[in-house]
């Protein structure tokens, strides 16, 4: 599907500038002194043991849940950690070891990484990372940015998101690595590279801008899903489109011979509108149009013209990344 993503595959097309990398080596650096290099091998130690609940057994985790939800952590019982753990994080694999070694929320908070590992099993650096981050956020629930950030999980990471933003091929590498909208928001550049094996640059460049549109939203899936709808049939606000709607689109400026180029190819109006450095030529290369074609790609010029330029700075709406507005 296109030249697009092929390795050595640069936003920047024939320029060789790097600018697409130096952008997202700016959203990266945020991570790069949290999380210190760890030894653990790059292998999954954990089976995941499933424990089908009944109809009435999730209906009592629920209602654990929701009384959890009404105190702090540190109160918690026994049953509402494992509630939390299996059916908030869905983490059920664990939920053995956790039964048997954490008697409550206030050991749960008390716990370091390294015990997570041994009392838990969390052998997994990214197990190990979604549980941390979730944890922190119910030790100090008011410094939550995202109200709604803990409702988006691995599920909806690997089998909406992704394919969403054209990057579906990586499902299987999120979900095995339980990545949910809270690991999104502080995902590194090692971490995509090592653990979710995302190495090409356009493709990071993807998810990157990607998740800068889920900060402009502040996670809210409905809200997200209410501002694509408004532009399902009417060709504004591309920032939110998805992937499937640049397809339609290219159907409809009569470039449907190339159109399915752009499935699984990491097109999406983040990327599309945030990136600098995407063209008129990068969305031709990622259709497959060949640059013999001048006809051609100069139409797609003029049609990506009109569609991008009111949307770079459009009134009333800022498109900077919100976790960098306050730095410094």
């Amino acid at each position: 599907a296109g030249a697009v993503g092929g390795a050595g595959t640069s936003l920047t097309g024939r320029t060789g500038r790097g600018g697409t990398w130096g952008s997202i080596s700016r959203v990266f650096a945020r991570n790069r002194n949290r999380n210190k290099s760890n030894p653990v091998a790059e292998t999954e130690p954990t089976d995941f043991q499933w424990s089908p609940l009944t109809e009435e057994g999730y209906a009592e985790k629920l209602r654990l849940l929701r009384e959890a939800s009404s105190m702090p952590m540190e109160r918690w019982r026994a049953s509402q950690v494992l509630a939390w753990l299996e059916v908030a994080l869905g983490m059920p694999q664990y939920s053995a070891r956790c039964a048997e070694n954490v008697k409550s929320g206030k050991v749960l908070l008390e716990l370091s990484d390294a015990e997570l590992e041994s009392g838990l099993g969390t052998s997994h650096p990214m197990h190990r990372k979604k549980l941390r981050l979730a944890i922190e956020e119910q030790r100090r629930p008011e410094l939550v940015r995202y109200p709604t950030i803990g409702q988006l999980g691995h599920t909806w990471v690997a089998s909406e998101w992704l394919p969403d933003i054209g990057l579906p091929q990586y499902g299987e590498s999120f979900m095995h690595s339980l990545v949910d909208a809270r690991m999104l928001d502080t995902l590194s550049k090692k971490e995509l590279e090592k653990y979710l094996g995302v190495t090409r640059k356009f493709h990071q460049a993807s998810i990157v801008h990607g998740i800068h549109v889920l900060r402009i939203m502040k996670y809210d899936r409905q809200s997200l899903a209410m501002r694509r709808l408004q532009s399902e049939n009417v060709d504004t606000d591309p920032i939110v489109w998805t992937n499937q709607r640049f397809i339609r689109w290219a159907r409809s400026i009569d470039l449907g011979e190339y159109a399915d180029n752009l499935k699984d190819s990491g097109v999406h109006g983040g990327l599309v509108v945030l990136e600098p450095s995407f063209s008129g030529d990068t969305m031709a290369t990622a259709l497959g149009i060949p640059p013999s074609k001048n006809i051609i790609r100069r139409h797609l010029a003029t049609e990506f013209e009109t569609l991008i330029l009111p949307a770079s700075f459009p009134p009333g709406k800022d498109h900077r990344d919100p976790s960098q507005k306050h730095s410094g």
